[in-house]
């Protein structure tokens, strides 16, 4: 599944079940909201072929020993179904199965966070030279957070280095989206003790016969994003959400049991409010209420 800014939502889904995921965020908060100065700062931090070149490889066979191991995980698995508990075994996948790659990061990256930086001439486009070597330095980061309980360790400082050292100041839990009902939203769960998460989630538990509402809500959300022009920004938040999720203390359970999506949909609400339809508002917000009031 390609990850996309429309559909962030999912990309934040896969972020907040990964060790590194909160690292990505970060990153792909730099990427979103960089400046022409900040591409150059990349791209001039950039390793250069030869080490690049290593790096890939070094993720490449981290990426084909990880996805072999699986799938003997998998055949195991399945020789001792029943000893194993079937909802057990589909949280553990939802806890591990992604839904895009780092081929759709590397995309995203380059693509879509960086579109403005591509070169068009009719049907044929090219993405500014300077402007690829910095996607480089940030895919590259990016890589090192989401494959971060995969890659040997000494690899993955040395691909977050170059990032680092360009300067580009840092989209992390202390930068605000801009979107006043968002930062509140997100500086509140960033505060959350152990009472907080256990409402939370029971308040997800009690809704969950109520989760067919969420899709065609979130689905009306997005579209009032793309029809005010906020995609970028709701990006934004979701990426920003998840850093709030982790500091909050939330795990991967969590996120896999459905604690990110109950959030995710109040982001996307948050986002959004001035113009969503007060049924659609009140599902995807309900769970927010259910926990602080």
């Amino acid at each position: 599944m390609p990850y996309s800014v429309v559909g962030a939502p999912a990309l934040a889904f896969d972020l907040a079940r990964l060790p590194g995921g909160d690292q990505v965020s970060g990153v792909l908060r730099a990427a979103l909201t960089a400046t022409t100065d900040d591409v150059a700062r990349l791209a001039s931090a950039h390793p250069g072929l030869p080490a690049r070149s290593t790096w890939l490889r070094v993720r490449d066979v981290a990426i084909s020993t990880t996805e072999s191991t699986a799938e003997v995980l998998e055949l195991a698995g399945d020789m001792f179904d029943e000893a194993l508990a079937g909802e057990t075994r589909l949280l553990r996948r939802l806890e591990t199965s992604l839904l895009g790659d780092v081929d759709a990061l590397d995309r995203i990256i380059r693509r879509e966070l960086l579109d403005w930086t591509w070169l068009h001439s009719g049907e044929l486009a090219v993405q500014d030279p300077a402007a690829a070597e910095a996607a480089d330095v940030l895919a590259d980061a990016a890589f090192a957070g989401y494959l971060r309980d995969r890659l040997p360790e000494d690899a993955r400082r040395a691909m977050a280095v170059p990032f680092l050292r360009a300067g580009v100041p840092s989209r992390d839990a202390t930068v605000p989206t801009g979107i006043p009902d968002v930062d509140e939203v997100l500086t509140v769960l960033a505060g959350a003790d152990e009472a907080i998460r256990l409402r939370w989630r029971q308040v997800v538990d009690d809704l969950r016969l109520h989760t067919a509402q969420w899709a065609p809500a979130m689905h009306q959300a997005t579209w009032a994003l793309s029809f005010t022009d906020r995609l970028r920004l709701a990006c934004d938040a979701q990426l920003a959400g998840v850093i709030a999720f982790r500091r909050a203390g939330f795990t991967a359970r969590d996120a896999a049991y459905g604690v990110w999506n109950a959030l995710s949909g109040v982001i996307q609400a948050s986002s959004v409010g001035d113009v969503l339809p007060a049924a659609e508002a009140d599902v995807l917000l309900r769970p927010w209420r259910e926990v602080y009031t």
